[in-house]
């Protein structure tokens, strides 16, 4: 009897500390977003979501399509279509409609979206949402707002100004990453230093974390990589760098922004750094007061776009769930896609 309950508290440890590969995306071809949700793996390709049983990667179905037409999104070069999930449906949010999906892949309900908002989240009733504010054709604030059903504007939650412009693109550009969890919303503030700002559901500030950072030096190396990003952005590969490269403005600041990535998820919040130890990449991990709870370094996993990026458009090749880090993986050789799990120590 002993020896059994050894070995099943084995089995249990082992279960709980579990990382490696899930399995192979055999249907998807180039992913651009994973989202994770009731123990179940969703993949954005294109106009397109693929689900997956997270318990063994088994493919459950597909829906979503590229167009104009009813339940159809277009598609933009170098711009993600975003998926989001709540409770027993999903919102998949393109650059100019919406769609409320079921689990089932049917339609819920569909709707326009301001021009140019590059981020929509259900809040209650409301939605959250960022949009570019026109200040001078040259360079555009970026402006959370709070919008009604009507996907009209009722408050202005927080502006910045917007690192890169027209024909200007700054390789250490300041993103805003805004996430919703529960009845609260969460809004990085970079701009100021590590600094989240906590709003409640009406969009009034609850309040303030702000912590000490290490700043991060922008050197000749990550230039490099950062061009080569650039390089790989599909817009740019079909309009030609050698076409380009002389009426792009190419700036940089001296220092990486202390915040790179936000997540609010399982009581939690996860502030993504640029900071390295490695090949992996710094998190740290708080409560919801801001209290540290402790840093943790994870796989460094494949960059959104550059543009995605630069937009705070929150396309990610990773998602935290249940304490564990689900990232997709490219394997080049085999020249196909691997969800791959690694638990948060």
């Amino acid at each position: 009897m002993k020896k059994c309950l050894i070995f099943l508290s084995m089995v249990m440890v082992g279960s709980l500390t579990f990382a490696g590969k899930l399995g192979v995306l055999t249907e998807v071809l180039e992913p651009e977003m994973i989202e994770v949700s009731d123990n179940e793996i969703y993949v954005v390709e294109g106009s397109s979501i693929f689900m997956y049983s997270l318990k063994d990667l088994s493919f459950i179905r597909k829906f979503g399509k590229n167009g104009e037409g009813p339940g159809e999104l277009k598609t933009t070069p170098s711009i993600t279509n975003l998926l989001f999930t709540s409770g027993d449906s999903m919102l998949f949010v393109g650059m100019d409609k919406a769609i409320q999906f079921a689990k089932t892949g049917q339609v819920i309900k569909e709707f326009k979206i301001p021009t140019i908002t590059i981020y929509l989240y259900p809040m209650g009733k409301n939605y959250v949402g960022i949009r570019f504010k026109a200040i001078n054709q040259q360079k555009p604030n970026i402006v959370v707002v709070l919008f009604n059903q009507e996907m009209e504007e009722i408050k202005e939650l927080y502006t910045q100004e917007m690192s890169g412009g027209q024909n200007l693109v700054n390789l250490t550009s300041d993103a805003l990453n805004v996430s919703v969890y529960k009845d609260k919303i969460y809004i990085d503030q970079s701009s100021k230093g590590f600094v989240i700002a906590v709003l409640d559901a009406n969009g009034s500030q609850l309040y303030r974390i702000e912590k000490e950072y290490k700043k991060i030096k922008f050197t000749e190396e990550h230039k490099e990589m950062a061009l080569n990003r650039i390089k790989q952005e599909k817009a740019i590969r079909t309009i030609g760098w050698d076409n380009l490269k002389n009426i792009l403005k190419i700036i940089h600041d001296d220092y990486f922004p202390p915040i790179r990535d936000l997540a609010v998820t399982d009581e939690r919040i996860y502030v993504k750094t640029y900071q390295k130890q490695g090949d992996k990449d710094e998190f740290i991990i708080m409560d919801l007061k801001g209290n540290i709870l402790k840093k943790a370094y994870l796989p460094a996993v494949k960059e959104p776009g550059l543009f995605n990026e630069m937009i705070g458009r929150t396309a990610k090749f990773y998602k935290i769930y249940q304490n564990k880090f689900y990232y997709l993986q490219e394997n080049e050789e085999e020249e196909e896609w691997e969800v791959h799990v690694e638990p948060i120590q």
